[in-house]
């Protein structure tokens, strides 16, 4: 008993201490480019994108990210025909670990997001509880589109719609508001006066930690089922 307890309680701080010491980006995403800087042998992110572009969403390019040499990843940035989606479809390396996973996002009229993921490493888990995620098992884009839809039917969530021309720059706003509410909770905190680069504070790294551990475990456990949403 007293090893599961120092085992649980080892991993608890250790990620606390990660996300306490790692400094994240606000819009860790650069300029679209037409391809992705760095392969794909999977084939993931060309397949999901045409697929996205086949069923009417724009294809604003490959942004690179910013995040470091570490991060040699490609992200597709797209909006659906309704601009009531914006979706980044990211594939390359992190260090030694393969990223093929996409991200499908809708901002609500009551200033909630709620975003659907087919991959456990692209969940990041809102410790201000305004960002809800679903973690799926999808094998193709229409598939977890599809689950996507039935989440906000399910919640009952009104899409508040993207201005055409404007998506990337409105769903980058999205993204600022969201650290700035965390700010003003104390839970994140801002390293630099340009407010675009920030890490956890205590409370939020030990927050983090705690739903990171309990929601994530439940979610590999059940693959996303329990909880469903969160």
């Amino acid at each position: 008993m007293y090893v599961i307890v120092g085992i649980v309680l080892f991993f608890f701080v250790l990620q606390a201490v990660t996300a306490r010491l790692e400094k994240r980006m606000v819009w860790p995403y650069g300029n679209p480019e037409a391809q992705p800087q760095y392969p794909d042998d999977s084939g993931y992110g060309i397949r999901w994108v045409g697929d996205a572009v086949n069923a009417g969403f724009s294809h604003f390019g490959w942004a690179p990210d910013l995040k470091g040499p570490r991060y040699r990843v490609s992200y597709a940035l797209l909006a659906s025909p309704q601009r009531d989606c914006f979706v980044i479809i990211g594939v390359g390396k992190i260090l030694s670990m393969a990223l093929r996973g996409t991200w499908i996002y809708t901002r609500t009229a009551n200033g909630q997001v709620y975003y659907t993921t087919d991959n456990q490493s692209c969940v990041e888990i809102d410790i201000g509880r305004q960002w809800r995620s679903q973690l799926v098992r999808a094998g193709t884009f229409a598939d977890l589109l599809r689950r996507h839809q039935e989440l906000l039917r399910d919640r009952g969530a009104t899409a508040h719609e993207f201005t055409v021309g404007r998506e990337v720059e409105e769903f980058k706003s999205v993204r600022e508001d969201r650290y700035q509410a965390l700010s003003r909770q104390q839970l994140i905190a801002f390293t630099d006066a340009s407010r675009q680069n920030w890490r956890y504070t205590y409370w939020g790294a030990c927050k983090l930690a705690a739903l990171n551990y309990s929601i994530g475990l439940l979610r590999g456990i059940t693959y996303g089922r329990i909880p469903r949403c969160a």
